[in-house]
């Protein structure tokens, strides 16, 4: 079976405390102004740190080389002074205030686009307070390339920095299988976080385990979201994880690619459930527990802000589902006389197993269908999630005008196509003349190439017929 849906793209996120996960951020380089020039730059993105008494947080420096000679970055850190520091891995050179880094060891320097990231952990000073901020400078250079300068903001925030550190994946995993993704987190803020509050997200084709401090609720696109409440106090500096992590089962619907997705923040002042998600608790099931801790009582959950939710994300990936998937075309007779206006319906229908999910894309729609008008028909109304397609040099494009056309692309809105669903769309015609060649609605678009992998091709194509009435 092929897969229909692109494997995931993993979003690069600053690793915390001592680590950092280099990115492979692709940029698209200038086009060179002569042969043999270079191009080198370098992106530091604002990074927020806790107050005087925070362990730090660690912020990921990209580089990005093409034929660069020399290359090296230079950092003045001198607009850190009573806020912050900076430490730079041993392979950098620090000459007072500034410190100089050449391409990270582990870049191949083979590459045709060299691209790689220098950890750059900043800790707040002693005297460092809530509302401080200092300005990063850096340089990328190169023998042969215009210089790269650039600033990063540095800001201090007084309250609790909870990092989530539940990445995760598996290669594949069959329907039925149980597994769990990791729950584990840890404070680099400089305040305590009094319970914490994880919400996680699942792909359509994933079923949560039930859990006795968990809240449950249907989301658009058939997908599941679970919100857990778990006592413990998380200091600053502090890493916790639990236990066994969060059980999920591979559902019937699952196919090809599936998530998990999940947001740690504090307990204390979480915001209240939306009430129109209709979050149930369920019957039984254990309790999430970061540790074993005492209850807290309701005075002492004062307030406990988060100063940076940009790293408070995690997701878990099961990169195949080897399940079916049938799509099938679906269209009906064009009905009326000569001259007259009627109704073309086309569409499509998820025979299963598999769930047709693309949420992660941000497309916006799934499951696209192709519209062949027949012969002595002329189209006068598009419906939504409609278009025309029109032929040119460099293939088959988009296009106006929208009415008259040959060949209509449309798809289904939403990030879902669940097994068993149908979805149609109705054009509006008018039928000019009598006779002539049929027309179809297909999975695959105009071209000499199937552009869907479905595990039954005898129905991604069926007539559409025009019937005549006296």
């Amino acid at each position: 079976m092929r897969s229909a849906r692109r494997p995931h793209a993993r979003v690069g996120r600053a690793a915390v405390v001592l680590a950092v996960t280099a990115s492979l951020v692709a940029l698209g380089a200038p086009a060179q102004a002569e042969t043999g020039s270079g191009w080198f730059q370098a992106q530091l993105d604002d990074v927020v740190i806790g107050a005087a008494g925070a362990p730090g947080k660690a912020k990921p420096l990209y580089v990005y080389a093409q034929d660069a000679v020399n290359p090296r970055v230079v950092v003045d850190l001198t607009g850190l002074l009573g806020v912050a520091s900076a430490e730079f891995p041993a392979w950098c050179a620090t000459t007072g205030t500034q410190v100089t880094c050449p391409l990270p060891p582990d870049v191949d320097p083979d590459s045709s686009l060299q691209v790689g990231s220098i950890p750059v952990l900043f800790r707040p000073l002693a005297g460092a307070s809530g509302g401080d901020s200092a300005t990063v400078s850096y340089r990328a250079v190169a023998d042969n390339a215009d210089p790269f300068v650039a600033t990063a903001t540095v800001s201090v925030g007084d309250g609790a920095d909870l990092v989530n550190l539940g990445d995760g994946r598996v290669d594949t995993a069959a329907v039925g299988d149980l597994l769990s993704a990791p729950i584990r987190l840890t404070n680099v803020g400089n305040r305590i976080s009094r319970g914490v509050r994880i919400t996680f997200t699942l792909s359509s084709g994933l079923t949560p385990s039930t859990w006795s401090n968990c809240w449950y609720a249907p989301l658009t696109g058939h997908r599941t979201s679970v919100v857990c409440d778990l006592n413990g106090r998380v200091r600053p500096g502090a890493t916790m994880q639990v236990s066994g992590g969060f059980g999920f089962e591979i559902g019937g619907s699952a196919y090809a690619g599936e998530s998990l997705d999940q947001f740690v923040e504090p307990l204390a002042g979480a915001a209240a459930l939306p009430t129109q998600l209709g979050y149930q608790r369920r019957e039984g099931g254990t309790e999430l527990r970061l540790r074993p801790s005492r209850t807290t009582s309701a005075a002492a959950r004062t307030l406990t802000p988060e100063i940076d939710p940009g790293d408070n994300w995690a997701s878990f990936y099961v990169d195949n589902v080897p399940n079916s998937l049938d799509l099938a075309a679906l269209a009906e007779p064009v009905v009326g006389p000569v001259g007259g206006s009627t109704i073309l319906r086309a569409g499509v229908r998820n025979n299963g197993a598999g769930d047709l999910d693309d949420f992660r894309s941000g497309a916006g729609e799934v499951a696209p269908f192709y519209l062949r008008v027949p012969a002595g028909v002329t189209v006068e109304s598009v419906p939504d999630h409609c278009f025309a397609l029109y032929e040119s040099e460099d293939g088959w494009n988009g296009g106006e005008p929208q009415l008259g056309a040959s060949w209509y692309r449309c798809a289904v809105p939403g990030s879902v196509f669940a097994a068993g669903e149908t979805y149609q769309v109705d054009f509006g015609v008018r039928i000019t003349s009598v006779g002539g060649a049929a027309g179809a609605v297909s999975l695959n678009m105009p071209g000499p190439y199937p552009s869907w992998w479905d595990d039954d091709r005898d129905n991604d194509e069926v007539t559409v017929v025009v019937q005549i009435q006296s």
